[in-house]
């Protein structure tokens, strides 16, 4: 499915930065083994304090082995990013790794994947984290898509009702239907 997405959004002329995670095991330890040895071509580093955090980020960019190029259209380059600090006094350091179609600067890649987690947290890091996407043991697609219908409804009533976080709203309407029905009554149209 990613490999076809990554073809149609080259067809259509554009180009993607795709993030590879652990459960891509041959491609993850592959993206993982070429930033470890390859030279790369341009790094960058960001430190930023912000609430209760100290974070620096460092991007590099390394070529991607000809293999991987030839299965996914139009990627040039791997990249990754390390990140550290502090988050209330606990230390703590994660790697991520992306591929892109880009040729740009580490800095250009890591503004544009910085771009991505504005998407990533408040939408799919709630499904993952709050409502337990990952966790589902629902395998038919039938029920499985019905399930990310619900969840998506469910994210959507509470934001378009104001609740900035949809943990303490399910706590506080998952047994109370008569506050939770009148933010059902969305005016059509």
């Amino acid at each position: 499915m990613l490999k076809k997405t990554v073809e149609l959004i080259r067809q259509q002329g554009n180009d993607y930065v795709i993030g590879v995670k652990a459960n891509q095991k041959a491609l993850y330890h592959q993206l993982q083994k070429h930033a470890q040895q390859e030279c790369v071509f341009s790094v960058h580093l960001q430190s930023e304090r912000t609430r209760n955090r100290q974070t620096t980020r460092i991007a590099c960019v390394f070529p991607l082995p000809e293999e991987v190029k030839a299965i996914w259209k139009g990627a040039q380059h791997g990249v990754e990013v390390i990140r550290q600090g502090t988050r209330q006094g606990l230390l703590y350091q994660e790697q991520r790794y992306y591929m892109t179609s880009w040729t740009q600067s580490a800095e250009a890649l890591q503004t544009r994947i910085r771009a991505h987690w504005g998407i990533e947290n408040p939408l799919h890091w709630v499904k993952d984290v709050v409502l337990g996407e990952d966790q589902s043991s629902i395998a038919t697609k039938p029920a499985a898509a019905l399930m990310a219908v619900i969840r998506n409804l469910v994210i959507t009533v509470f934001r378009r009702a104001g609740h900035g976080s949809i943990t303490a709203a399910i706590d506080r309407f998952s047994n109370d239907l008569t506050q939770l029905l009148p933010m059902l009554d969305f005016p059509s149209g």
